[in-house]
């Protein structure tokens, strides 16, 4: 019953999308209310269709689960290979064999582990990531970043609506209906700390995605992209971060903010400075005194709940450990960490390293429920070997952000540029206490900003509406003179010709 719900509102925003374009309906605004019904599509975790469960009641295998599924991105493929064959007659840029290789590399390296518990389930994960590296090359290939991040943000708006509704519907008023309605599995917290579950199943998730699209939309803002609009879709944005009550994903959204006025808004200003200390240090300052103070210390006054899940974390970590002085240089495999626990090492004994006194929690949790830290889980499952590298890419990202930003004068590129920025910020501080940010509803939407945002050929396409009239005025003027050229040295042509003699 889920999945249909899901199906009939994607149908419904299909429908709306449309007619609200009505007789402006051209080419490029069907490509956007493809990507944008697309990217609407990210927001229901049920929405795939299983090719495969190698799943048991024992174990999920790793962050990325068991499940083998074809996500929406899979039917949006055939589109754009029809939209490269027939209107781009397969003339496209060649993709990056340096990056063609990596992946190659890494899916050898995974698949051929000699410590993996279930290759199938490093199968899984394999297929999901290089069919998407795939989809994006095809992705990028085929629309304009203006076409790209227009449709964005009509997917992105309705899915904040739909969220901020259904974050409204419970738990503010208590309807308890709504929480199963797009996720029949779908589970809220304990009855001390309700969090909005919206359309991902869980309030964690839901806070993660949240933030995603928390960045996206003060990207929008800050660039002067429909910023009233953006302005109130940040703030609805915001609420149903607070609504899910999920203490990491705030901090990751407040941390992201903070990256991205650092890398982008001051990148013309010193950090070190009288007029940032007003403008930045104070305003910060601020926030974080209400957060404290304000209507939403409950979520960090419970100094009971957060010592027990803190502990909870360390004896996950301590799990992570264990595996990582097995194998520290290849790891176990991908998505494979949770049955090496479970066939690889004896019980461990919590007690003897931690203070187990009223903790709720079974031993038996902590391997059958991924380590809740994404970069532990990463290198027990990668190793060393295969971790460092993609520590270095997230090094490198942050620190080559001002580099694109100041290489680009689109303003649609840099929305999408400030936004990959702002995830990667999340995903280093929700992945350090969540195992969400790896799961695959939510790689669909990060991993599209963060390749998107490392396109080469986006930054040098020229947008005339993001103009001002001074550059406007620079531009027509150096057309006018292109095209006065060839006519005044033809007429100069014609000028020079020798008159015959047409008496003789």
């Amino acid at each position: 019953m889920d999945r249909v719900l899901i199906l009939v509102v994607l149908g419904c925003a299909l429908l709306y999308f449309a007619v609200r374009e009505g007789s402006r309906m051209t080419k490029s605004r069907v490509y956007e209310i493809i990507i944008a019904v697309y990217t609407l599509s990210c927001c229901f975790a049920r929405l795939y269709l299983p090719y495969v469960n190698a799943g048991s009641e024992e174990s999920l295998g790793g962050s990325f689960g068991p499940v083998g599924g074809v996500w929406p991105f899979y039917l949006l493929s055939f589109l754009l290979l029809w939209i490269i064959a027939v209107e781009k007659s397969w003339r496209i840029r060649r993709p990056k064999l340096m990056l063609m290789a990596i992946f190659l590399i890494y899916a050898a390296y995974t698949l051929v582990n000699p410590f993996s518990v279930s290759r199938i389930h490093t199968l899984i994960e394999v297929i999901y990531l290089s069919s998407f590296a795939i989809f994006i090359y095809m992705f990028a290939n085929c629309f304009s970043v203006k076409t790209v991040v227009r449709g964005i943000y009509m997917g992105l708006a309705a899915t904040v609506v739909l969220h901020f509704l259904l974050a409204i519907c419970y738990p503010v008023l208590g309807m308890e209906g709504v929480v199963k309605l797009f996720d029949s599995d779908a589970a809220t917290r304990s009855e001390e700390r309700v969090g909005a579950v919206g359309t991902m199943g869980h309030p964690n998730v839901l806070g993660t995605y949240a933030s995603y699209y928390f960045t996206f939309f003060v990207a929008c803002f800050i660039t002067n992209f429909r910023r009233r609009e953006s302005a109130i879709l940040a703030g609805m944005a915001l609420v149903v971060i607070v609504l899910s009550a999920s203490r990491s994903a705030l901090l990751a959204s407040f941390m992201a903010l903070v990256a991205v006025v650092v890398f982008y808004v001051y990148r013309r200003y010193k950090l070190i400075s009288f007029q940032s200390f007003l403008k930045g240090i104070v305003p910060v300052g601020i926030l974080v005194a209400l957060l404290l103070s304000g209507p939403l210390n409950f979520l960090f006054s419970d100094v009971e709940n957060l010592d027990e899940m803190t502990t909870s974390r360390l004896m996950h970590y301590y799990c992570g450990y264990e595996i990582f002085m097995d194998h520290p240089l290849v790891g176990v495999s991908m998505n494979n960490h949770l049955f090496y626990l479970t066939e690889n090492t004896s019980a461990v004994i919590f007690e003897q390293v931690f203070d187990m006194t009223n903790m709720w929690r079974p031993e038996e949790y902590f391997f059958i429920t991924p380590i809740h830290n994404i970069w532990i889980i990463m290198i027990v499952e990668l190793g060393l070997i295969g971790y460092l590298p993609i520590m270095g890419f997230v090094i490198y990202y942050i620190a080559t952000f001002k580099r694109r930003t100041q290489a680009s004068n689109n303003r649609y590129y840099n929305i999408i540029n400030i936004t990959g920025l702002g995830i990667v910020c999340c995903q280093l501080i929700q992945g350090s206490s969540d195992w969400a940010p790896l799961t695959p509803n939510m790689l669909n939407l990060s991993l599209m900003f963060i390749a998107l945002s490392l396109n080469r050929h986006y930054p040098l396409e020229v947008h005339p509406e993001f103009e001002s009239v001074e550059a406007a005025r620079r531009r027509r003027n150096a057309e006018e003179a292109a095209e006065q050229e060839p006519k005044e040295a033809s007429e100069e042509a014609t000028q020079e010709e020798p008159v015959t003699d047409q008496s003789s």
